[in-house]
Order: C-alpha cells, then sequence, then structure tokens
C-alpha cells in the first residue's frame, strides 16, 4: 500500500438514552427510546507515506474519535480503516501510565505497550530521559509528577519507539515552552526522516508551520480538504464569523482547486472576480503600470488583490478598497524595508452604524502571524458613528520592519463585543524588496546600529582619515593613504598592515579585495597598495558626494 492510512466511509454513531432506565426498557419492551449521536459521517481521506496532515474543528467536530479509531483504540459503527507500519499515538499526555508506577516503571510499560521488546525499551531509555529532562525523578510514583513533568514522559516514550506513523491529539500545546520548543522539533525531524504524521491542533499556526496538508471537520464531516493556509482561513472564518451564516456541515465540502483556465470569473474567497479585473489587480506594481482600458483605480481598488482572500462578516459596514501608499501618496505593493509607509482602507456604511473599531494583521506565506493591531487593543475609542451609505477613508502609519519576502496582509472592522462586521482575510498582498544586508532567512529587519566597544587591554589604534577620492574605472575609487606605521603591499613587500575601512559607522568590506572585483562588483570591497588606497562604497554612489565620512582604522 502506497499509503500510509487508507480512511473509506468512516461512520461512528453512539446511542444516546435520555434518562438511565429507558436502556432497560427499550432492551425489555423491544421499542426504541434512543436518539443516534453521529460522531463520523463518510469521513474519507488518505494519508500518503512521508506527509504530515493537520486535522482541524471546533470542539466536538470529531477530531479526537477519528483518532481513536485510526489508533485502534475505538471500533467504527462502519467504514474501512486500513494503516501500513506501526502506530505511535499520543491522544492524552499520560495515558496508559500507571499513577502509582515509578517513572522508570512507566518507561518499560509504556514502551512495551507500544509494541517494543523489553530490550528494546531499555537500550532507548536513556534517550527517553534525556528527552524528558527528568534524571532527578524517575524513581519517583508518576502521580507525584507535575502535569509538565507528565507530559515530558509521555511525548518522550511515545516519540522514542521509532514509529512509521505518528498520531498526536493536542500534545503540543502541553508543557513549558522550552518542552513545547522541543516537542516541535522532533515533529519536523520525524516529517525529515519520511515519517507519516496525523496531527490534531486548535492552533493554526501548528498546523500551518508543520503540515503539508489540512483536514476540517465539523459536526463530523469533512468540510475542507487542502493546502493548510487555505483550510485555515476557512477555519478562522468559521470560528469568528457571524452565527447568522449558513449550516457548513450541510454543505459539499469546499473545494480548495484552481478554477478551470477557461472559466471567466476568478475566485477570491466567498467573491467571483470577472478576470480582466483579476488580472489587472495582480499585474499592478509600485512602478505604477497602466490600468487597461475601461478599468480605473477606483474600480481595481475594491477588488480583492489576492486569490486567497476570505472574506466574511454581516457587511452591515464594509472595506470597500485597502491600499497602501508612500511618502508621496502612491500606491504600491512593493515597499523598501524600514521606510515609512500608510495602510490606506476606505470603508462604506451600508445602514447606521455605531461602536465599531479597524483592526489588521500582517502573515508571511507560510501562514505565520507576524503582526497584529486593533484598536480595541490599542486603547482607541470606537470609531465615529456612521450614517447609511457614508463612506470614509481610514489610515494607518506604520514601519515596514520586515525583511524581503511576500506577505499577505488582512483587515477587519468589528464591534467592541467581538462581533465582525467585515473581514477580509490574506486581502492584500505586500513585496518587501530585497534586503542583501540582511540574513536571507530573515523576516523582520531589526534596523541593527553596529557599535562596537572596547574592553580593556585596549588596542592602540590609530584613526586615518580618508579623501577626496579620484574615479579609477567602475565602482572603484582611490586616494592617497600615508601614516605612520602604515605598511602598503607593492612588487617588492607582501606583507601589508591591517587596516579597518569604515563608511561612517558602517565597516566596508571583504578586504584585500583584487581591483579587477571592486571596478565589477563594488559592494564595499576595499584594497592598499603603494600608498594608495582602493575601495568601493556600499551602494556604488560616488564618495565625495555621498556626505559620508570614510576613515581607516590601523591596529598598531
Amino acid at each position: 500500500m502506497t499509503d500510509a492510512i487508507r480512511i473509506s466511509e468512516l461512520n461512528k454513531s453512539y446511542r444516546v438514552w435520555r434518562r438511565s432506565r429507558d436502556m432497560l426498557m427499550e432492551a425489555l419492551l423491544g421499542r426504541q427510546r434512543h436518539h443516534e449521536f453521529h460522531a463520523l459521517r463518510d469521513v474519507s481521506f488518505n494519508v500518503p507515506r512521508g506527509s504530515v496532515v493537520g486535522i482541524m474543528g471546533q470542539n466536538g467536530a470529531g477530531k479526537s474519535t477519528l483518532l481513536r479509531i485510526v489508533a485502534g483504540t475505538l471500533d467504527a459503527t462502519s467504514g474501512s480503516v486500513e494503516v501500513a507500519g506501526r502506530i505511535s499515538a499520543i491522544l492524552e499526555l499520560g495515558s496508559g501510565f500507571h499513577a502509582e508506577y515509578s517513572g522508570r516503571e512507566n518507561v518499560l510499560l509504556g514502551g512495551m505497550c507500544l509494541g517494543l521488546t523489553r530490550a528494546e525499551v531499555q537500550g532507548r531509555y536513556d534517550e527517553i530521559v534525556d528527552f524528558a529532562e527528568l534524571q532527578d525523578f524517575m524513581d519517583q510514583p508518576f502521580r507525584t509528577y507535575s502535569s509538565g513533568m507528565q507530559a515530558r514522559l509521555t511525548f518522550a516514550v511515545a516519540t522514542c519507539v521509532d514509529p512509521d506513523i505518528l498520531i498526536v491529539d493536542e500534545a503540543l500545546g502541553v508543557g513549558d515552552a522550552r518542552f513545547q520548543l522541543k516537542s516541535f522539533d522532533r515533529i519536523r525531524q520525524f516529517k525529515n526522516r519520511g515519517k507519516s504524521i496525523l496531527l490534531v491542533s486548535h492552533s493554526i499556526t501548528s498546523i500551518v508551520a508543520i503540515c503539508d496538508r489540512a483536514i476540517l471537520l465539523e459536526k463530523g464531516r469533512v468540510v475542507a480538504d487542502g493546502d493548510p493556509n487555505d483550510v485555515g482561513n476557512l477555519y478562522h472564518e468559521m470560528l469568528f464569523a457571524p452565527r447568522e451564516k449558513p449550516d457548513t456541515a450541510a454543505s459539499a465540502p469546499v473545494s480548495l482547486l484552481p478554477p478551470d483556465e477557461g472559466s471567466s470569473v476568478v475566485p477570491h474567497g466567498r467573491l467571483e472576480v470577472p478576470k480582466p479585473y483579476a488580472e489587472a489587480a495582480n499585474a499592478r506594481n509600485a512602478d505604477g503600470a497602466a490600468l487597461p482600458a475601461g478599468l480605473d483605480a477606483l474600480a481595481l481598488d475594491i477588488l480583492p488583490v489576492t486569490e486567497r482572500e476570505r472574506r466574511y462578516g454581516l457587511r452591515g459596514i464594509e472595506i470597500i478598497s485597502t491600499r497602501i501608499v508612500d511618502a508621496k501618496d502612491r500606491v504600491t505593493r512593493s515597499v523598501d524595508s524600514l521606510a515609512e509607509y500608510k495602510l490606506v482602507c476606505r470603508v462604506r456604511a451600508n445602514k447606521p452604524m455605531d461602536d465599531v473599531c479597524f483592526g489588521f494583521h500582517v502573515r508571511d506565506m507560510r501562514g505565520l502571524d507576524l503582526f497584529g493591531w486593533d484598536m480595541l487593543n490599542a486603547g482607541l475609542p470606537p470609531l465615529d458613528p456612521f450614517v447609511a451609505g457614508e463612506e470614509r477613508d481610514i489610515a494607518i502609519g506604520f514601519r515596514a520592519n520586515l525583511a524581503a519576502n511576500h506577505y499577505f496582509m488582512s483587515v477587519t472592522l468589528a464591534h467592541w463585543d467581538g462581533t465582525k462586521e467585515d473581514v477580509r482575510f490574506d486581502a492584500y498582498d505586500l513585496i518587501v524588496k530585497p534586503t542583501p544586508q540582511l540574513f536571507h532567512a530573515s523576516l523582520v529587519n531589526l534596523d541593527i546600529a553596529f557599535e562596537p566597544r572596547y574592553v580593556a587591554p585596549k588596542a592602540d589604534i590609530l584613526t586615518i582619515p580618508l579623501g577626496p577620492f579620484d574615479h579609477d574605472s567602475g565602482y572603484l575609487w582611490k586616494c592617497p593613504i600615508s601614516a605612520e606605521g602604515v605598511i602598503s603591499d607593492n612588487p617588492e613587500n607582501n606583507a601589508r598592515s591591517t587596516l579597518a575601512v569604515f563608511e561612517a559607522d558602517r565597516r566596508l568590506g571583504p578586504a584585500h579585495t583584487d581591483h579587477a572585483t571592486i571596478r565589477r562588483v563594488g559592494k564595499g570591497g576595499y584594497s592598499h597598495w603603494e600608498g594608495w588606497m582602493f575601495l568601493s562604497t556600499s551602494d556604488g554612489t560616488d564618495p565625495n558626494q555621498n556626505g559620508r565620512r570614510y576613515v581607516a582604522l590601523l591596529v598598531k
């Protein structure tokens, strides 16, 4: 079997009696006195080998029931579950451990229950204890452990048996922050080794960060199956959208597949946007590209920019355009890191509206939350009352403390009690331009100001001013350098002094770069030769005109 888990038309029902005596009366009289509660209804999906599948859903959706059936601790009413390989299940931290047994005895018991021999458990005992960090407590009764200590030991045993399939039910959110980090790291190690993982969590961020695919359950049915970001957005709507919306569970599962190429509309959450508008929205960039004929800027702004947008709310007041403008009030999607911008939302009241607040948050492409803000948490009063038909711009200034990447911005109008009027989730895609001075994996830009401080014994340092400069060619500039103790390379002498060259407060480099490379590449490379300093500026500008001070530091 190519799949690690194969589930087909799975159902689980329970008989529920209103009173305990009804069960006896039904048995004696043969008349039905119970009703059926369907915990799972026609659930079907496969988990390929080496994949990580996340299960989301509200309390009572059937998540734990599903995992218990897959783990073999609960029988299904109908349908089939096929499993290929050894399963290790963490259905409840501490389950299967005896309260009166010591930690050492429970490790042995738990490992053998998971299919290991006594010798195999003993061979992995040190690894389990090291992960749990309970060396000083292994001979104490399990009942004396704190909940965090129980979580550590249970998780350590379950993950040290090297299963082919790992089933985890909400276990990653238990314990202190350090234990949670270790747990996530171990899950990622399993993923990197090609193990199959079935994970239940209420945390959309955890599902998005770990899983390749997500499934959303509601009232025992699969209502969505696909990309974790898309399923997470639907789950977010299910949690926070007004309850007046149609019953999600009664409808067919949500399709998260792309539209047919021949379709004349492009889906944007619950909106169907005519293709010319969607293409124009995606094509517009920071350079102010011309719009197609017949499409004015206002018409374009009222459309969602991203195809992954999910929109919901009562819509008594709604956000009809969302845009980012620079210091010159130009609409842009590409921003410079650390530059100042404004988020401008135009809102329209469809009826008289009061007690409304605004908020927004930013996520990266993996769906990880990076920043969130709203008027309530900021301690601001609600917006002034709206009359029916009124339109108003809401502008918020911000500094783009983000590193180069693609991000998504959500905007929300809600009441003080949390009732959502208009939520445009991942509505705006924000592109931060390249930041070569930052580590490539950075998500934020903390605007570092480098300030070296010397600790005794302090070296004897000579500061040598540089300039004015003569332009050689390309990015290469030069100026004479002569000071007591400075030794330059020349045809007869390959020894040279060690000089650190600074452009204002920034150190240039690399040092001792050959002149051809400096001419061609620039980017702060420098060298000194036969009494001359050859350098390039950090950004290719003229060192005589850019207003920065250049000095060389010589350590004697």
